[in-house]
């Protein structure tokens, strides 16, 4: 196809181009509210954070637990909700990737590469299986080529704004997940080792930017002091295991390969010749910067995983090569976009009949053997909800809530909305402490009727226990919840 062609079908085909990534995120934001009986967990502990609107939690930064109860709220408290955010959240990390593109390609002034670069990354397998839940490592879908967008235009323009901007979206990658340090470093890495970069210390920008990004994350770095770094600590007890198998390294690799394999293939289909995985001639330094920051971090990963026995999560890397596309499309300049959007739109029907299969039919065949598959939160909530209303009328409301991980979810939907997170300690509600943690307590948990767990929730409250009641669930599982230590002087409790 000449240029003039391709050049005449981009501009014919855009309309339909966005059509497609509008349906795309559409289609991946449904399939999880059809074939899902309840959020992820992950996305439940966004929610019994974000509600306590704190500068922290034990786990991790707070901006993506702040923007999911935000937008919960926003969303008239509709949990599923979340799955619109996280097509969102990967619709702003598309927009970057579009934008970076075009600073990179000068000469792309018909959107050739920058289509090219998104479609080259929606062809990927991380780009729908991991994302479908919003978490400290999803954010950084979208901040990380923010960070990246706003560094190559000060190294090509110099601005003041874009320093600013630069030092902003760095501290809100530092605040979405700690992770984000390791990419930070590498940009400073390539300050040094690069010539223009180089020339960019000599400048008062990049100090601009730094000092914007320690100005945004003060009050962070007071609170972990506060807590003992207890978020920190987190972090590494999970991740860190100095005689831990290096068996995680080798996993690490074969997800990323297995996660970007697919936008290879895609690109393969889409070259008018063969494609090449390395750079082989000089670029500028905004080229050179892609190349870099799509490389050096997973190699830094690797190493430092080998070195510390440092266990890594398989999503990790991917926040580092969201520019995948940029970098293939650089050392490869021959790529016809009209096969390209016709290999996405095929891989992507492809993996929406996946994700139904993994969600849609593992819950059906789970749901006999794990109850978790098939327990009805709302059912449950209600239930309690009446009860609690039988028991104490309209003059009390609960305040504070403490589950197991199977109905932790209830703190969504339950009328009061009660309270799931000690803030004093930096943790869940402990369910074995019987310390009162404030008053009109709620406890819920999933128990067998194999195992003494009701119990020995019986015997740690004992007396404070008001009532308590039982739901049954499949097989030989049921619900227990109980209210406790509920104390009112001027209120009567009904029978």
């Amino acid at each position: 196809m000449g240029i003039s062609t391709e050049s005449q079908w981009i501009a014919d085909e855009k309309p339909a181009l966005r059509r497609f990534i509008a349906i795309y995120l559409f289609v991946f934001s449904v399939i999880p509210m059809i074939t899902r009986n309840l959020i992820p967990q992950d996305m439940i502990e966004n929610l019994y954070w974000g509600k306590e609107l704190q500068p922290g939690y034990g786990k991790h930064p707070p901006l993506f637990a702040w923007i999911s109860y935000l937008f919960y709220r926003l969303c008239f408290s509709w949990p599923e909700s979340l799955y619109i955010l996280t097509q969102l959240n990967l619709l702003l990390a598309f927009f970057f990737i579009f934008k970076i593109s075009k600073l990179i390609f000068i000469e792309d002034s018909d959107g050739h590469k920058s289509y090219a670069s998104v479609l080259i990354f929606m062809a990927s397998v991380c780009s729908v299986f991991g994302t479908e839940k919003f978490n400290a490592n999803t954010i950084l879908m979208s901040l990380v080529p923010a960070v990246d967008y706003f560094f190559i235009r000060l190294l090509k323009f110099g601005k003041n704004e874009d320093a600013i901007l630069l030092g902003v979206v760095s501290a809100l990658s530092f605040l979405g997940k700690y992770f984000a340090l390791l990419h930070l470093g590498c940009i400073f890495l390539f300050l040094i080792l690069n010539r223009e970069g180089r020339r960019l210390l000599l400048r008062p920008q990049i100090y601009i930017a730094g000092v914007v990004f320690l100005f945004g994350i003060f009050w962070h770095i007071i609170w972990m002091e506060q807590t003992n770094f207890s978020s920190l600590r987190y972090a590494m007890d999970k991740s860190i295991n100095w005689t831990r198998s290096r068996l995680s390294t080798l996993n690490f690799m074969a997800m990323q390969t297995i996660f970007f394999a697919s936008s290879f293939w895609a690109c393969a289909h889409a070259s008018q010749e063969k494609i090449r995985l390395w750079p082989d001639r000089r670029y500028s330094a905004e080229k050179y910067f892609v190349l870099f920051a799509t490389v050096i971090p997973n190699i830094l990963l690797l190493l430092i995983s080998l070195g510390t026995g440092m266990r890594l999560g398989s999503f990790w890397g991917v926040n580092m090569l969201m520019m995948v596309g940029i970098y293939l499309q650089i050392i490869n300049e021959s790529m016809n976009l009209r096969r390209l959007f016709d290999f996405v739109r095929k891989i992507s029907c492809f993996f929406a009949i996946v994700l139904i299969l993994k969600l849609g039919v593992a819950r059906q065949l789970l749901q006999n053997r794990d109850p978790t598959y098939a327990i009805n939160i709302r059912e449950i909530a209600r239930q309690i909800d009446s009860d609690w209303s039988t028991k104490f009328g309209g003059h009390e409301q609960m305040k504070i809530l403490k589950t197991d991980k199977t109905t932790s979810a209830l703190h969504i939907y339950l009328k009061n909305s009660p309270s799931s997170y000690d803030v004093e300690h930096c943790d869940l509600y402990n369910f074995q402490d019987s310390r009162p943690h404030g008053q009109n307590v709620v406890l819920a948990s999933l128990c067998h009727r194999n195992n003494k767990k009701m119990q020995d929730i019986q015997e740690v409250y004992g007396r404070d226990i008001l009532f308590e009641n039982t739901i049954p669930m499949r097989g030989d599982f049921f619900v227990y919840y109980a209210f406790v230590n509920v104390k009112d002087a001027g209120v009567e409790s009904k029978d």
